[in-house]
């Protein structure tokens, strides 16, 4: 009965979620046919912001205060505002890989969660160029338009293929970790780093990939759909560590366990 409860209480709110990722989505593909229009402003170094971001944040924000007026908010761009005593938050990423879409590379997406009581319930992430409208909801599983995903079940670093931040920080990674990248890509089919985090944790999640990392200082609103998506696909997160604090510090591992559990040893030693 509960579980019932729970399948119609959160069905109204995945269909406002999956509207405005649509509309989003339609927004942004709207506004690449025209780059050279584009608004770009530099909020810190190579870190971007458009007016299309601006714009396309503002009307997910419209659709999902219409309908849940008095929950709270995070948004990359808008900070975060609305009832500070709702047990329901939103996280909004209008475009996630905004330096993709700067270049019309057409790899980036729309990133919509929402927590409940501070663990994520929902999740709606869609790439608009190839219609992939990814969805999970906490306990019932993840889909790619309506079909069900799972992570890959690869157990070894041969064949498997990932994407891994190559960008190196001291504050990160010691001096050994470039060598380190290196022969790790001797061993795998091969690395990739796409631009849009969001998506390939997505990637991770339909079985396309077959793990992620970054050490980059990823945001909420860049990871936390999309964990829920890995989590609910069959696989696992944690941080580069091993810890489960990566929603907070913004430097994680995910894919199926077996892999995830392999890379994070693999990666330990080089690890500040």
């Amino acid at each position: 009965i509960y579980k019932l409860i729970e399948e119609t209480f959160m069905h109204p709110k995945m269909n406002v979620a999956i509207k405005a990722a649509r509309q989003a989505g339609r927004m942004i593909l709207k506004a690449s046919e025209n780059l050279s229009s584009i608004e770009v402003h530099e909020k810190a170094k190579n870190n971007y912001v458009t007016n299309v971001d601006l714009e396309v944040e503002k009307h997910i924000l419209s659709v999902l205060q219409k309908a849940f007026p008095d929950q709270y908010y995070i948004t990359e761009e808008s900070g975060s505002f609305g009832n500070e005593e709702s047990d329901h938050t939103w996280i909004i990423d209008p475009i996630d890989g905004t330096n993709n879409f700067i270049h019309g590379l057409p790899h980036h997406c729309v990133s919509i969660a929402m927590q409940f009581r501070g663990k994520t319930d929902l999740a709606v992430i869609y790439n608009p160029y190839l219609d992939q409208l990814f969805t999970a909801t906490k306990g019932s599983g993840a889909q790619l338009n309506g079909q069900r995903i799972r992570v890959a079940k690869r157990k070894e670093f041969s064949s498997s293929l990932f994407s891994g931040a190559l960008k190196y920080s001291s504050k990160v990674f010691k001096e050994s970790y470039p060598q380190a990248i290196l022969e790790l890509y001797k061993e795998i089919s091969g690395l990739r780093y796409s631009g849009s985090l969001a998506l390939d944790m997505c990637y991770v999640a339909a079985g396309y990939l077959d793990a992620v990392w970054t050490s980059r200082d990823a945001k909420i609103w860049d990871t936390a759909g999309a964990a829920l998506m890995i989590k609910e696909a069959g696989g696992m997160l944690c941080g580069l560590d091993g810890g489960l604090n990566f929603l907070e510090d913004g430097r994680l591992i995910g894919g199926n366990p077996k892999i995830v559990a392999k890379l994070t040893t693999y990666l330990a030693p080089h690890i500040q």
